[in-house]
């Protein structure tokens, strides 16, 4: 796999923090999962981003996966289906 750019780019601008990313290629493209503070101040959701190739953000706001509590992600793909997994903070 090449590198999309040599450097550094937002993928979500929203004006709270995001935190503890993680990146899978598919299909051309590549899928970013993310916790992000937008909703509530203590607590983080889960969100998802698709990015082209060419380092256009296709989900400028993000894609909401999961709306509470969450520590961390992970995600695999198979070659057909994702599997995103979220630590919760309970």
């Amino acid at each position: 796999m090449a590198v999309i750019l040599g450097i550094d780019f937002p993928i979500s601008v929203n004006i709270e923090s995001q935190h503890n990313s993680v990146v899978q290629y598919a299909t051309d493209q590549f899928y970013v999962f993310w916790q992000d503070l937008r909703f509530y101040p203590s607590d983080r959701s889960t969100f998802a981003a698709r990015v082209s190739q060419e380092g256009q953000v296709i989900d400028p706001d993000g894609v909401v996966l999961m709306r509470d509590r969450t520590v961390s992600a992970d995600a695999a793909y198979d070659g057909i289906n994702f599997l995103v997994v979220v630590q919760d903070s309970c």
